[in-house]
């Protein structure tokens, strides 16, 4: 086996979005941007690791890479910067690498967070290149700049292979994703995506042979691979398709995967339950009318949230749960929160689950100035995080940011039992090792001010 000479880490966090609770020690969100550059690095011959930084310390993390053998690598350290939420992880860990070895190279990505920031985020972090954008292959090529020692022949570097998951620590803990398509262009103006272009949905035969790559029968929690695709539009063609290839090379785990209400066809439902699909996502973000209109969501809202109740009811009836996204936006008032709590009242025995937060500024100077004034034209007004790059919202003069995080997750616990929150979250993003009993276990540490679903 050879030995490891490039460390990909993904910063953790050192304060979570939603607040610190038992729970959030046992996630294990993928950086799947980061493994596969880890892949492109792989088949070019690199030996990298893609080690997630979650919720430890930044000097844990470190004793990871020390065990595996950092001190015996020249190669530069990979550093991935998922959110504004993990910077300050991200600093820290940069200062133990500069501090303990000083001509340790550091490249930092993470295009949410990097995009117009690369002079600031260099002297910020300490260190030695910042890249922007989707990297991809083009990776191998900037840290062959950095190796100019090394006597290496890339063969074929065009070429972009599947993503390897043995070039992940401790891989069996997590639950895989597999990308089918990235953008959107819908011009939500909460999203950072609004103006990049859906691309086409990858073919079902790769799906199913990235399926196949990953299942395993370890004796954990079932593999269920999350289908990453910012909007997730599926024709009937393309689903019985993925059922033919599934049936023919005997793969049969369940998946899961986000789209919007007004674009996944009611139609397609029971073709996509066939072929697998069993937990669905759903950006609803709000059932007021205005609010919608606020949001750039809809133009026409009540055919919008039609769509959405017809989808979520036909969903259900075909065995596939659904979990709605709500997002408390600029202008609520406990009217229009009245409005949304009533329509999802209405087809509450269709939803598995509810998912609420207040909406949030991410960028730093001028990035996020333009959006914080569309904010204040409907009575919001920003407020300092204490975390650089974010900011939270007073959402109107009825209801301030605390008053904003009381109200989601009493809508989440109207609509959530302990059992659907673990039934969802251990589908994609507890650790696999992470049972029921583990789970009763911490509800018995928490309160049910601390929890976003309803306790027993």
């Amino acid at each position: 086996m050879k030995s490891i000479d490039i460390f990909c880490i993904s910063a953790g966090q050192l304060d979570s979005k939603k607040k610190n609770s038992v729970f959030s020690q046992r996630h294990r969100y993928l950086n799947y941007g980061l493994l596969k550059i880890a892949s492109f690095l792989g088949k070019h011959n690199y030996h990298p690791i893609v080690i997630h930084g979650l919720f430890n310390t930044p000097s844990y993390t470190f004793e990871i890479c020390k065990t595996i053998g950092i001190n015996d690598s020249d190669i530069p350290i990979l550093l991935s910067i998922p959110s504004f939420f993990a910077l300050e992880w991200a600093k820290q860990f940069s200062n133990i690498i500069k501090t303990l070895m000083p001509n340790k190279k550091i490249i930092v990505g993470g295009r949410w967070v990097v995009s117009n920031n690369e002079k600031w985020l260099k002297s910020y972090l300490n260190v030695d290149l910042v890249v922007s954008g989707l990297v991809g292959i083009q990776i191998v090529n900037i840290v062959d700049s950095f190796s100019k020692n090394r006597l290496v022949n890339h063969k074929n570097k065009s070429i972009i292979p599947p993503i390897d998951y043995n070039y992940l620590y401790e891989r069996y803990l997590f639950q895989p994703s597999i990308e089918v398509s990235h953008g959107c262009g819908m011009g939500c103006s909460f999203c950072e995506e609004k103006d990049m272009p859906l691309s086409k949905l990858k073919s079902a035969s790769l799906v199913v042979s990235e399926m196949e790559a990953l299942v395993a029968n370890d004796g954990l929690i079932e593999i269920s691979p999350y289908l990453e695709s910012s909007m997730f539009v599926a024709t009937e063609k393309w689903a019985n398709e993925l059922i033919e290839e599934r049936e023919s090379k005997g793969v049969f785990c369940k998946w899961r995967v986000e789209s919007r209400v007004d674009k996944l066809k009611t139609k397609n439902i029971p073709s996509l339950a066939k072929a697998g699909l069993s937990v669905l996502d759903l950006g609803l973000e709000s059932a007021s009318l205005i609010q919608l209109k606020r949001m750039k969501k809809t133009d026409n809202p009540s055919s919008y949230l039609r769509a959405a109740s017809e989808l979520i009811q036909v969903a259900h009836d075909n065995g596939v749960w659904v979990k709605v996204n709500v997002l408390l936006y600029a202008g609520e008032t406990n009217k229009s929160i009245e409005e949304t709590v009533n329509w999802l009242s209405n087809i509450k025995k269709y939803l598995k689950g509810v998912s609420v937060g207040p909406v949030i500024v991410y960028g730093v100077d001028n990035q996020s100035s333009g959006f914080i004034r569309e904010l204040e034209q409907y009575g919001a007004s920003a407020i300092d995080s204490g975390i650089i790059g974010v900011a939270n919202l007073n959402l109107s003069k009825e209801i301030d940011f605390s008053q904003s995080l009381d109200i989601s997750k009493n809508i989440s616990r109207e609509f959530m039992t302990e059992k659907d929150f673990f039934d969802l979250k251990s589908f994609s993003y507890f650790a696999r090792d992470y049972n029921h009993s583990d789970f009763l276990i911490d509800i018995e540490k928490s309160t049910q001010e601390e929890v976003s679903f309803s306790l027993k």
